[in-house]
């Protein structure tokens, strides 16, 4: 399934991420992008995770029939729900990790954790809110399949440039095509500026078949979707993560550059989140 020829480009700066271009074996590939699944498929309901315009993740009842009666998906859902999966990208990042680890950005120490590959955040998106009550530290993986159209990255792919939520360790894009003609839909990665007050372009990344994008998310991961003002079919996908059942990563100063960019990782006070709700 893996494809043993892919091709990695790593970068470090401003955050660590790769690129891997063929990273599934072609014959396999093919499959995948020939059985995704059609956007009058996609029923909303309580477990759509909004991340793209139409998406499906475990527990849903057309992810769970896609595994079920699709041979490609039933295995490549068995790798992503693997400990092989998360070594894999874990060690991809060693060093990085390492770094990050001695430079006090973790909270916990991520390589003494149980790995637990079940299907653990099903449906719904765990934001920060709902980590406080887990007693338990363990690594999970998720996978998502889902598609975007026309105006997709105005108001969802995460709402604009941000970090994920302080429980994810790595965050990977997968593209399956699903266009003929595509005009926005890129994944961007952003830097700070040389003043230090805000946020420039560092590379923007167009959607490419059997590209798999990886991103360690640090707290100065960040990143968004250049939205799409053009489309000829849809922009297929896959979000896949390795995350913590518990915040990982330290928390960041509350000022207007983190409430800004930085949503899902800044500890709102009591008026700040009474101007969040009313206004």
């Amino acid at each position: 399934m893996i494809n043993q020829n892919f091709k990695v480009t790593k970068e470090s700066s401003p955050f660590p991420y790769v690129k891997i271009q063929d990273f599934l074996e072609d014959k396999f590939f093919k499959e995948l992008e020939l059985n995704f699944p059609k956007s009058e498929e996609f029923t909303p309901n309580d477990r759509t995770v909004k991340r793209m315009d139409f998406d499906t993740s475990y527990g849903d009842n057309l992810y769970n029939n896609l595994i079920l009666k699709n041979e490609c998906y039933k295995k490549f859902h068995d790798y992503i729900y693997s400990k092989k999966f998360i070594n894999f990208f874990l060690n991809i990042f060693k060093k990085e990790i390492e770094k990050e680890s001695q430079n006090g950005e973790f909270l916990e120490d991520i390589n003494s954790m149980l790995l637990k590959p079940s299907p653990h955040e099903v449906g719904g998106v765990k934001g920060k809110n709902q980590l406080n009550n887990i007693d338990e530290k363990f690594l999970y993986p998720r996978l998502d399949i889902g598609l975007g159209v026309e105006g997709y990255g105005k108001n969802n792919g995460g709402g604009g440039i941000h970090i994920d939520n302080p429980q994810r360790i790595i965050s990977l894009l997968f593209y399956l095509g699903g266009y003929d003609h595509i005009e926005g839909g890129d994944h961007r990665i952003w830097k700070m500026n040389k003043n230090k007050d805000d946020l420039e372009i560092y590379e923007t990344i167009k959607p490419k078949k059997n590209l798999l994008i990886a991103g360690l998310q640090n707290n100065f991961a960040f990143h968004d979707v250049k939205p799409v003002q053009k489309i000829n079919g849809s922009r297929n996908a896959f979000y896949m993560a390795v995350s913590s059942s518990v915040p990982v990563w330290k928390n960041v100063k509350n000022d207007n550059f983190n409430i800004k960019y930085n949503k899902n990782r800044v500890k709102l006070n009591f008026i700040q989140k009474l101007k969040k709700k009313f206004f």
